[in-house]
């Protein structure tokens, strides 16, 4: 069934690539919230209902989807063969404002390691501190407001690295796009040098350090622990 998984991711792709500069661009309005409190607009569960039902349709066996504006959705009864972690707009309020730095995330994992893949947010004066050395030696600084286009930056090397230390960024943001890193030869590690934790669910936070290659990714590192004071 591996084999099979990513034509078919492709496809949904491109449905919801569809949709999104389709009538997406016309339901911009809010919804409701979502399971973790964020907001859901009309175009973010249009693109997730497309993507639930193209893995429903698309496969065989039982899927379970962690999405983010859902929750946990079952494609049908049974032990799932598969779970398909799901941002449908990663990059929200960018595509609201007409901002095209969006991205769709879906990430498979059996039973908790992606297979197939298609921020500098102060959050408190403790995440600055721990960035102030990095921020001192860093030739230039870019945010898009999507952490899955800014690692699939790394993995094409659009950008030299990526660090994010609030240990907040769920899965759904950062599941697919590591995996793409990794395909293309960087190094993508929590900010103790640690693989990243396996999925249980979009309600964990995660640290991503993620470089191009081995000395980038060992300097990071580096900057990081001067900036936690070890």
């Amino acid at each position: 069934m591996a084999e099979d998984l990513l034509p078919l991711l492709r496809t949904i792709f491109g449905e919801v690539r569809a949709l999104l500069l389709g009538a997406g661009r016309g339901h911009l309005e809010t919804v409701r919230k979502n399971p973790r409190g964020d907001v859901s607009k009309a175009f973010d569960l249009e693109a997730e209902e497309r993507i639930i039902t193209g893995l429903r349709e698309g496969l065989a066996e039982p899927v379970r989807i962690l999405t983010e504006e859902r929750g946990e959705v079952m494609t049908k009864p049974g032990r799932p063969a598969y779970t398909v972690v799901v941002d449908p707009v990663d990059g929200s309020e960018n595509f609201a404002r007409g901002n095209d730095c969006t991205g769709v995330s879906l990430a498979v994992l059996r039973p908790e390691e992606a297979l197939v893949a298609v921020d500098l947010n102060f959050r408190d004066k403790g995440t600055v501190s721990r960035i102030v050395p990095l921020l001192a030696r860093a030739r230039d600084l870019r945010r898009y407001g999507s952490a899955a286009l800014e690692l699939v930056g790394v993995a094409s090397g659009g950008v030299d690295g990526y660090v994010d230390v609030r240990g907040t960024l769920s899965p759904e943001n950062y599941m697919a796009a590591a995996l793409i890193v990794r395909e293309a030869g960087g190094i993508v590690t929590d900010w103790d040098g640690n693989p990243l934790a396996p999925v249980r669910s979009l309600t964990q936070g995660q640290t991503i350090v993620a470089a191009g290659t081995a000395a980038l990714h060992r300097a990071l590192l580096q900057v990081i622990r001067e900036g936690r004071g070890e």
